[in-house]
């Protein structure tokens, strides 16, 4: 038997690939194996939402990703040729206001290109043929092209094998959803003569049928369509020619489409695993969820749930991950994906609708999007910036030693609730340093909060407590409004930093001094007040074992 590893992912698209980088990151011993002896070179998902390149940037590849892509923060949505509304991503509080445009196999690329700088390489043409499990970890046998085989032993195997996944199939879980019945259509094109925005997207919601223009920069756009039910072509892959048939009567006649990267034509699917964790072995990306392409939901929700669990596997792999930690993988992500299947569901019956009359109530609704609060409220559900674990088991509520709910003693409204995404602000007015550069994938930030009136003797006991009791889990951050007092010493604790507009304390929530507790994957873990650290000391109780 091979020497053991801690963690075997199979699978080696984006999901495998920033699950790696993001366990390695954390020191986390890790072999990655894929089956196909190289990258399909297909274009596939094309879309980095502002979530997914939030976690990049804790893996340290965002900004190569970014610099090879294409940044796009509109999209003109259009009922027939009419401008229905402008999805404005490029309001959103993050640092990557906006949806990236980038081939998967380039995404794939730079993310491989990272490891192998970091010292950890694919293992091409090695596919998982058997798996078993005890209490203590997992024995997976691998066989090879040439035939090869060899048997490892891992304390955890992540299956990141995509929607055929054979970790699934050999555990045996369910995968339940449906086949949809319409005939998308699809290419990557170069267009010399594109007439609309470039850095823009554009969608157009036609009788039955959307029509759907991305960037890629280059001259080559994608193309996105759909065919009508009952077309005789469905099955068929697409010519340009009958690209050319549904781009005329927007006007679009006179487009020159040339140099075809691929034509392609699906049915789309929606399946979802009944578990994400088996024991020691846990399914992600497309081995977990299979999802229609309308909101480009996919690789984005494979991303996050590499991040999710990673920080979870290295305290398994240490020892002191408590069954609750490990089960809330399941537990959040699992609840995540009926959420993006169910907006969906609703954007399918916004564009595909049979019933007529819903049809064109759905089209109207599409101008209320033009309301500043619909406009966000739409885009923070498909950037993912909007989704939460409020009910998961690894977030805690703040409560004192009582069991009386304290928190809104320093917090005074709904922002950043633990299970929340970690919001964007910066600090200190010089600098201006995003938060996501101080947070760490193997560790978790407490921000120890100033309000209005600095205590920063209370501030330092309370930064004592928490690393004297959980500093190897931790970061201690001093956040000051307005700036740092003169002759403030944070005895080594920690840093201190100013928040001189108040952007750290209004994102938050804070009305006082208080603490906020962010997890590995950038959401809020807890908060409490200053004076009442009792929920630190139940988060982590709960959490490791």
């Amino acid at each position: 038997m091979s020497p053991s590893t801690d963690v075997l992912i199979a699978g080696a698209g984006p999901t495998g690939l920033s699950l790696a980088l993001a366990l390695h990151q954390q020191g986390v011993r890790v072999r990655l194996i894929d089956k196909a002896p190289s990258f399909s070179g297909e274009s596939k998902a094309i879309t980095l939402q502002p979530r997914t390149l939030e976690l990049f940037q804790l893996l340290g590849v965002a900004e190569r990703l970014v610099q090879a892509g294409v940044p796009t923060g509109r999209m003109n949505m259009n009922v027939g040729t009419e401008r229905a509304s402008v999805l404005r991503y490029d309001r959103l509080q993050s640092e990557f206001p906006f949806y990236l445009h980038l081939h998967q196999g380039q995404t794939e690329r730079e993310l491989a290109r990272v490891l192998e700088e970091r010292e950890v390489r694919v293992e091409r043409a090695t596919g998982l043929e058997e798996l078993h499990q005890d209490a203590s970890g997992v024995t997976a046998g691998l066989v090879r092209a040439d035939g090869s085989r060899e048997q490892l032993r891992a304390r955890f195997l992540v299956g990141c094998d995509g929607g055929r996944s054979r970790v699934r199939a050999v555990l045996g879980l369910g995968f339940t959803g449906e086949r949809h019945s319409d005939n998308w259509i699809m290419t990557d094109v170069r267009i010399p003569n594109m007439t609309l925005p470039r850095d823009e997207r554009h969608g157009y919601i036609l009788e039955r049928i959307p029509f759907v223009v991305l960037p890629l920069g280059g001259g080559y756009y994608r193309l996105i369509s759909a065919r009508p039910p009952g077309s005789p072509l469905e099955g068929k892959n697409p010519t340009l020619d009958e690209f050319r048939g549904i781009m005329t009567p927007l006007g679009f006649g006179d487009w020159r489409l040339e140099e075809p990267l691929w034509l392609t034509n699906y049915h789309p699917s929606q399946f979802l695993v009944t578990s994400y964790r088996a024991g020691n072995v846990f399914v992600a990306g497309d081995a977990a969820h299979v999802n229609t392409p309308i909101a480009a939901q996919g690789l984005n929700t494979g991303v996050v749930d590499a991040l999710n669990l990673a920080w979870k596997l290295r305290l398994g792999v240490l020892g002191r991950a408590s069954e609750r930690l490990l089960d809330s993988y399941h537990v959040e992500r699992h609840a995540a994906a009926r959420s993006m299947f169910e907006e969906n569901d609703r954007l399918t019956r916004l564009v595909f609708g049979a019933n007529p009359v819903l049809r064109y109530l759905a089209r109207k609704r599409l101008r209320l999007l033009n309301l500043p609060g619909q406009n966000l409220d739409n885009v923070l559900k498909t950037s993912q910036l909007g989704l939460h674990y409020r009910h998961s088991p690894a977030v805690q509520p703040a409560f004192d030693g009582r069991g009386v709910r304290t928190a809104r003693r320093a917090f005074g409204n709904a922002l950043a609730l633990p299970g929340d995404r970690a919001p964007h602000f910066t600090l200190d007015a010089e600098r201006r340093l995003p938060l996501y550069a101080l947070l760490r994938p193997e560790r978790h930030t407490l921000l120890v909060l100033s309000g209005g009136q600095p205590d920063g003797a209370a501030m330092r006991a309370l930064g004592t407590r928490a690393r004297t009791r959980h500093g190897d889990w931790l970061d201690l951050h001093f956040v000051f409004e307005g700036r740092i007092p003169p002759g403030f010493d944070a005895h080594g604790l920690g840093q201190a930093w100013s928040d001189p507009h108040r952007g750290a304390h209004v994102a938050l929530g804070a009305r006082g001094a208080g603490c906020v507790l962010i997890r590995p994957d950038a959401y809020i873990a807890t908060r409490f007040p200053l004076e009442t650290p009792e929920s630190l000391d139940a988060y982590f109780g709960a959490i490791l074992q």
